[in-house]
């Protein structure tokens, strides 16, 4: 039988390396063969878990021809998948995004449910089939959800996520915590870090005719970020507006200690857009707003107000 690829987006975050690695132990335990494998860079944080706990480096392709079967976690546009994987390939989607291309796999079974985070919904298949779940897998599955929720903090999360956090964790065994040394970690941008993260966690969208790019990233000591170091992230927007000939574009950086947002932008019309929908206010190139909110909340509201232009037209 030949072996299946369980994998996410290119250069994946938490979510979808803890998700694609739980779904292929489950599957396998069910008796599909298959492996994780990913394609690009991990993000640094899945790095940080790997080095805590000893865990081995996942599998990176180069490319997915020695695969004929594709199942995908925390991934269901093609945006998202840079040319490397052919929507023919995939047989199973599982994600979280309200805004998804899943009728662009036409081979797929697809499961999309509003959690907090894709894994979530890998963990619920070991609950719902009483399956033993490893301590890579738990740990792994766990700091996602923590990650992704914002430590339970975000909007976005659900019952499910912390039923889910909950059940994993009795296998992972991570204290109370552990997210601030999660956190803490993921909000080192010295030096080039910066760069690094603003492209590495970086997504564009296509509404109609128009281009939205989206940087997000979640640290601690967020407003001194935007304050002190505003100039290169503005540089940085622009070189990628440039180069995607985007129409919109932006960074939401999200405090996790004080539970706030910043957004900067040097461009016009993304702040007059910003400030419509989110209702918000830019000093200069920052506005700060409280509460938490994640890119995959804001994407929808950018689509209603692009379509609604588009009708008024």
């Amino acid at each position: 039988m030949n072996t299946a690829l369980v994998t996410a987006y290119v250069n994946p975050d938490l979510d979808g390396v803890a998700g694609a690695i739980g779904y292929a132990e489950f599957l396998n335990k069910t008796g599909f063969v298959c492996e994780a494998g990913f394609i690009g860079q991990i993000h640094d944080e899945v790095k940080y878990i790997i080095d805590r706990f000893g865990f081995s480096f996942p599998k990176l392709i180069a490319n997915t021809d020695d695969y004929e079967q594709i199942c995908l976690v925390d991934a269901s546009d093609l945006n998202g998948l840079g040319g490397k994987i052919l929507p023919e390939k995939v047989i199973d989607i599982i994600d979280h995004r309200q805004i998804h291309e899943a009728n662009k796999f036409p081979n797929a079974k697809v499961q999309i449910e509003l959690v907090g985070a894709a894994a979530t919904l890998v963990a619920e298949k070991f609950i719902q089939n009483n399956l033993k779940i490893s301590k890579e897998s738990a740990t792994l599955i766990f700091s996602a959800i923590v990650s992704n929720t914002l430590n339970f903090k975000g909007t976005v999360t659900t019952d499910r996520d912390k039923k889910a956090a909950a059940w994993v964790n009795q296998t992972a065994n991570l204290t109370d915590s552990f997210w601030k040394d999660l956190f803490t970690a993921k909000s080192d941008l010295s030096g080039e870090k910066l760069l690094e993260r603003v492209k590495g966690d970086f997504a564009h969208f296509i509404f109609g005719n128009k281009k939205i790019g989206i940087a997000q990233i979640e640290m601690i000591g967020a407003k001194k970020l935007v304050e002190s170091r505003g100039e290169e992230i503005i540089k940085i927007l622009k070189q990628i507006k440039t180069e995607l000939k985007l129409d919109f574009i932006f960074q939401n950086t999200i405090e996790l200690e004080e539970t706030k947002n910043f957004f900067i932008t040097d461009d016009a019309s993304t702040k007059i857009m910003l400030e419509k929908i989110l209702n918000l206010k830019f000093l200069g190139d920052i506005a700060e707003r409280p509460n938490l909110i994640m890119r995959k909340q804001i994407v929808p509201l950018i689509k209603e107000e692009l379509e609604k232009t588009d009708n008024n037209l």
